[in-house]
């Protein structure tokens, strides 16, 4: 009934996982031991590591391909040739293709990284339950914009994830405010908003690295330069608010434990984002969202732990609710995820027809079958061609 869809670079969407992970670390011991890092540092370290990375991954690729014959590099295929690839657009509207990359790019992460937590003090609508809505926004915009067909297992698993949504959106609502939807409703909106922004950033790389040819490393360069640029222009008309989180950090935490945390959020942010771009070329803007919300149910196991140690909350029966209900739909919602990018594949009522493993099984069954029908033909020809010389050398011993 289940069985685990073995893909070709599989190693990328893992390591994606894995600096996700990392990442998140390091980001809970800066956010643990300081009270306030301001608006703008994470995110600025984000938008300059993703310029660097991107930066010495394209000269590095370009001097990979000129000093040796090699076919691939981290699973793309090299095309050897003195005739470029054509490409689809023009350079004006690459141009204003990345511009809208960025700008989705800054106002995901600024939702990430400030507002949502600024608004609700639980922050799971965006940081754990609520991720999942990155695969249906993906989805939706893939199919609409650049024609990536929805199956039947797809649909299957777009329904199964909307319902579980709908389910957290209500517990949500109740556990944030009980006396202000307001306040909820705006939670909701601003994470809905955040969703949206990483699937348009998403959808639109696809687009380019497919379409146009262009570069992962290069649109990473551009997108974390124009974003650096606008964190600072930010900062500058907030009277410096970089400054007051660096000296309100430094107040929380010694100065050598926060350069080595930052350090590490830098390297880390870097790792990310290449492993990334490699899996939206590589996979689909879905893989991504996958890889953001494959952890969740960890998180929320982790957070429910810390929650339940913590003597000033009351351990009530909608506590053990709230928490039993978010670890459960998170994991269905991840299962359902993996079996959207087909990693998990589903015998029954037709879902695996459509699947990665299925149509390459059909695909090399006919191959097979071509093969073996090539041979008999031939044997098959053989064979007439010894029994045409055998009745034409009989005939040549009876006129004799």
């Amino acid at each position: 009934m289940i069985k685990i869809g073995v893909r070709p670079n599989l190693i990328y969407p893992v390591m994606l996982i894995t600096f996700i992970g990392l990442r998140k670390i390091v980001e809970f011991l800066i956010k643990y031991n300081s009270e306030n890092t301001g608006k703008y540092l994470l995110p600025l370290l984000i938008f300059i590591s993703k310029f660097i990375a991107g930066l010495i991954a394209m000269h590095l690729s370009k001097y990979i391909i000129k000093s040796n014959s090699r076919k691939t590099i981290i699973g793309f295929k090299l095309l050897h040739s003195k005739i470029k690839a054509p490409q689809a657009d023009s350079n004006l509207k690459i141009i204003v293709l990345i511009a809208f990359a960025s700008y989705f790019d800054i106002i995901g992460t600024m939702i990430r990284k400030y507002f949502n937590s600024a608004i609700s003090s639980k922050k799971f609508l965006d940081q754990e339950s609520f991720k999942s809505f990155q695969i249906i926004a993906s989805a939706l915009l893939c199919y609409f914009t650049i024609r990536i067909k929805i199956y039947r297992h797809n649909w299957f698993c777009l329904i199964i994830i909307s319902i579980c949504l709908v389910i957290i959106i209500i517990i949500e609502m109740k556990e944030i405010s009980l006396n202000d939807p307001t306040k909820s409703f705006t939670t909701i909106l601003i994470t809905i908003i955040s969703c949206f922004g990483r699937a348009f950033l998403d959808t639109i790389e696809k687009y380019l690295f497919e379409f146009d040819d262009f570069n992962p490393f290069k649109a990473m360069m551009f997108e974390g330069l124009i974003n650096a640029i606008l964190i600072i222009c930010l900062d500058f008309f907030e009277t410096n608010s970089l400054k007051e989180g660096l000296s309100i950090s430094l107040k929380s935490i010694s100065l050598a434990p926060l350069i080595i945390l930052l350090i590490l959020y830098f390297i880390f942010s870097a790792l990310k984002n290449i492993y990334r771009v490699a899996t939206i070329k590589l996979y689909s803007p879905m893989t991504r969202a996958l890889a953001e919300s494959f952890l969740d149910p960890i998180i929320i196991i982790s957070s429910w732990i810390i929650e339940y140690n913590n003597p000033d909350n009351d351990k009530d029966g909608f506590f053990w609710f709230y928490y039993g209900i978010n670890i459960f739909l998170s994991i269905i919602m991840t299962f359902c995820s993996c079996v959207y990018n087909e990693f998990i594949v589903l015998y029954c009522c037709g879902l695996e027809y459509n699947t990665y493993h299925e149509v390459s099984k059909r695909c090399f069954s006919k191959e097979e079958n071509l093969f073996l029908l090539e041979e008999n033909s031939a044997s098959s020809d053989e064979e007439e061609d010894s029994e045409l010389k055998v009745s034409i050398n009989d005939n040549n011993n009876t006129n004799n």
